[in-house]
């Protein structure tokens, strides 16, 4: 017989953050100091330590049981992830020891669900559901507003961060609704293109491509006759062409009111939580275009992360997923408070009331 047990080791040195929580309920979190460990009796040295992994609440629903089962079969050990029952066969070739560690499994679950209860039971839980039927009630509405509306999705290269005054366009992108393709252009920024891991463009590949000027015309009118211009990041992309034509003086007559972002939607839906300890409030960390794709369409991101008319069809396709989910979800508009009534005798009191 053996004394052997799985005990919850907690060895933070400060309580559970509300951050921690935040970046869990998105993410899915390993806590530094939070591990199991197997014993084979008390006060003796540990047969092998694991650590304890919190998956994404939400995708569990914040159920603690559930989430217990997903943990126990993500542990870690170093950079290998490991279910229990191959730590616990790990742990001793004593037939006796791995009965002894088998059967403590349910007092360490029922530890480990109480662990991870601090998380679904903090407050900032109520603020992530709330957003997330915020977003899902938004897209139900444009799913509504923009049937039959001509939807013109674009997405950009350059040679550096849209803030830069010198970056240049390098490719410009766009599709329709259902991912046609409108034009895929090359642009030739006149030098040699130097090397930025937020692209693959070289110099050799826009040798004989036109300029932005000489592209603008059908990039700039194809933009202004849409309804709607969807962006996985408008601001950027509207900031590339606003200033390309202002120092190139080009004619410039788009209108960001018509533009919807796509980035700002899938935060909203998806994002995971933050805490920014200098201001002191929560905010919603915006996906990457690949991962929200891959989160709300569950499949992998198709083609070239850094070719504009891969990412502006990508985009397209997220979109729409997104609707579709707005449009089967059962959430509704919340209803303004009624005010309550005040009963009085007094007729000045009850014209203010009126009022």
């Amino acid at each position: 017989m053996s004394n052997a047990q799985l005990i919850l080791l907690d060895k933070r040195n400060q309580p559970l953050k509300e951050y921690l929580v935040a970046v869990a309920a998105s993410d899915g979190l390993n806590i530094k100091g939070v591990e199991v460990m197997a014993s084979p009796a008390k006060g003796e040295k540990s047969l092998l330590n694991a650590n304890i992994y919190i998956p994404p609440l939400e995708k569990f629903d914040y159920n603690p049981k559930k989430l217990a089962v997903e943990s126990l079969t993500k542990l870690t050990i170093g950079e290998e992830i490991i279910a229990i029952e191959a730590f616990i066969e790990r742990c001793s070739e004593d037939e006796a020891v791995r009965a002894a560690l088998k059967k403590s499994l349910a007092r360490f679950t029922k530890n480990l669900e109480k662990l991870i209860k601090t998380f679904c039971d903090s407050d900032v839980i109520p603020l992530i559901q709330e957003s997330r039927n915020d977003a899902l009630f938004k897209l139900k509405n444009h799913a509504k507003d923009l049937k039959g509306k001509n939807i013109v999705c674009i997405d950009i290269e350059a040679t550096n961060i849209s803030t830069d005054p010198e970056a240049d366009i390098i490719q410009v992108s766009a599709c329709d609704i259902n991912g046609k393709e409108l034009f895929n252009q090359l642009i030739n920024p006149g030098y040699d293109i130097p090397e930025n891991e937020k692209h693959n463009i070289t110099t050799d590949m826009v040798q004989g491509e036109p300029s932005l000027t000489e592209a603008w015309d059908q990039i700039h009118d194809t933009l202004l006759n849409a309804d709607i211009v969807l962006a996985y990041s408008t601001e950027s992309d509207f900031m590339y062409l606003e200033k390309s034509a202002e120092k190139k003086l080009l004619r410039f007559e788009l209108d960001y009111n018509t533009w919807l972002d796509a980035a700002e939607l899938s935060k909203d839906l998806i994002g995971a939580m933050r805490w920014h300890s200098e201001k002191m409030y929560w905010f919603f960390k915006t996906p990457k275009l690949t991962h929200a794709y891959e989160v709300i369409l569950e499949k992998p991101f198709p083609g070239d992360a850094h070719d504009a008319l891969a990412d502006a069809r990508a985009t397209v396709d997220l979109f729409n997923a997104m609707l579709e989910k707005g449009t089967q979800s059962k959430v509704e508009e919340k209803k303004p408070k009624k005010k309550q009534e005040q009963i009085t005798n007094n007729p000045f009191a009850a014209l203010a009331q009126l009022k």
